[in-house]
């Protein structure tokens, strides 16, 4: 990993890790990556290094929704990330923090409203990744599964609920990268290549 920068995607099983990876790459139909509908489908911890591309991508797995995994096999999964996370942490130029839309309200639910003694597990990696010194983007992903009532009904309520763990997510286009507090988020669908060429330039302006 040591001769590029490298970009992480990281996120929950089946928010869309690898077809956001698919855009990235230059040549998108040679991308060997598994994507689709069966939850923790990328089970190894990828590092993606194209020649022609001046950063490599690191694709972790996910967890969570894994319908075939035990809870030992996920804790054991999450120890391995945030061993990965720490040990190269300085190697990356930005973080991916990949989010379901469709799922947000549900995981919101289980973990904020009704046991507010957990932290829902998009924002326990957003502030891992925070503390780890990593610049991060939420990618709301898989806008076009729901109508724009629901989508900025959806993001509303993400963006309140994050303010209760200390987290400011605020929407790219209005972001202060002088302000150290906010973490900036884009909607985006992979499907239908919403922003895609946004996140392009996002990512090129890191790298400079």
């Amino acid at each position: 990993m040591k001769d590029k920068p490298s970009l992480l995607i990281i996120g929950n099983s089946n928010v869309g890790k690898s077809s956001i990876t698919r855009l990235l790459h230059p040549n998108p139909s040679k991308f060997k990556g598994k994507s689709g509908k069966k939850p923790g489908s990328t089970l190894l911890i990828k590092t993606i290094n194209i020649p022609q591309m001046p950063y490599n991508i690191v694709d972790l797995p996910g967890f969570g929704y894994m319908k075939s995994s035990s809870r030992r096999r996920e804790e054991h999964l999450k120890k391995q990330l945030i061993i990965h996370i720490e040990k190269h942490h300085r190697e990356y130029i930005l973080g991916l923090v990949v989010i379901n839309i469709t799922r947000i309200e549900d995981e919101l639910n289980k973990y904020f409203v009704q046991n507010t003694k957990t932290i829902p597990l998009s924002f326990e990696l957003i502030n891992f990744l925070r503390e780890s010194e990593i610049s991060i983007i939420v990618i709301i992903n898989k806008i076009d599964k729901v109508s724009n009532f629901d989508k900025n009904k959806i993001i509303s309520f993400f963006i309140e609920s994050a303010k209760e763990y200390g987290i400011n997510i605020v929407l790219f286009d209005n972001y202060n990268p002088q302000n150290e507090t906010e973490i900036p988020f884009l909607e985006f669908s992979a499907l239908k290549k919403t922003n895609e060429g946004k996140l392009k330039q996002i990512i090129q302006k890191y790298l400079k």
